[in-house]
């Protein structure tokens, strides 16, 4: 019954299988470059070429999943360490930044300290904010702002004058869409927090013109069997959309899926990376 009713009110719950197929595994999980850095959060490199001039040489660094709870402590000052040796131009995080509401208080200290690293920080929400029906967008918006972030739902920001970032909503008790028109002469990112959605909105016709969308939530499977790959990943699509780039077929869109920094649904990891994703956009 429950399966039934969010088909009926988040039609962006649907499987669509054909539109699924029209996207190409570019690089998978062990093709992606890592940077040799200690630690158990691996950074993945992509280097793309910058769609516009003024964005050569800018460096974005991407993570989701944190989940963040009492035992997270130091997966969260790894990240704040990492953040701040690659210092990148712009921090993105892809949703499910919390885990369970009694845990939000832990938030804001994080929030702040990765800020004072970078200046211009984005977060978009995922299941795991949408499933606290209770807490408004108002009040996520605030809650970011105070500690120096932006919350997208729906809505773009223009970074600098090379970037403009598009932060969708959720599917889950949301309503992902396209709401504003791209500037022209800018590096055009979607940060969407499944790939289930950029299935959805390319259905839609509502990504052309996106350079890049980036997401995460399928945690690359979690569990990892050696020269198979995961038994299944969080998605309608099962196994396909794992970790790794992908390409549509007939555009020049790309899709970018992390496997996260933490674990959910069970509170361990096998043969399967936590990562935060380093881009480097270069000149032609």
């Amino acid at each position: 019954m429950r399966n039934r009713i969010s088909k009926l009110y988040f039609p962006a719950s649907l499987p669509r299988h054909h539109h699924a197929a029209r996207w190409r595994r570019l690089l998978g999980y062990g093709d992606v470059p890592l940077l040799d850095m200690p630690g158990k959060l691996k950074v993945a490199r992509y280097a793309f070429p910058a769609a516009v001039p003024a964005a050569a040489g800018k460096r974005v660094l991407f993570f989701a999943d944190l989940h963040c709870g009492p035992r997270t402590a130091a997966l969260a000052d790894e990240l704040e360490s990492k953040v701040e040796a690659l210092a990148p131009d712009l921090l993105l995080c892809g949703g499910d930044l919390t885990a369970g509401a009694v845990d939000l208080d832990l938030l804001p200290p994080l929030l702040k300290r990765l800020s004072e690293h970078v200046e211009n920080c984005i977060a978009i929400p995922g299941n795991w904010e949408r499933g606290k029906s209770w807490l408004s967008q108002e009040f996520w918006h605030d809650f970011f702002a105070r500690s120096g972030w932006h919350y997208l739902c729906n809505e773009g920001m223009c970074i600098g004058d090379w970037g403009w970032i598009y932060g969708c909503d959720e599917m889950s008790q949301g309503a992902p869409g396209i709401m504003d028109d791209a500037p022209a002469g800018r590096e055009k990112v979607a940060l969407i927090h499944r790939p289930d959605t950029v299935v959805f909105l390319d259905w839609r016709d509502e990504l052309e013109g996106f350079d890049l969308a980036l997401c995460g939530h399928s945690h690359g499977g979690q569990i990892r069997i050696p020269f198979v790959g995961p038994l299944t990943a969080s998605s309608f699509y099962r196994r396909k959309f794992d970790c790794g780039l992908f390409g549509r077929e007939g555009s020049g869109l790309r899709m970018l899926i992390s496997s996260g920094v933490n674990h959910a649904s069970f509170p361990w990891r096998f043969n399967c990376r936590r990562e935060i994703v380093l881009l480097e956009f270069e000149r032609h």
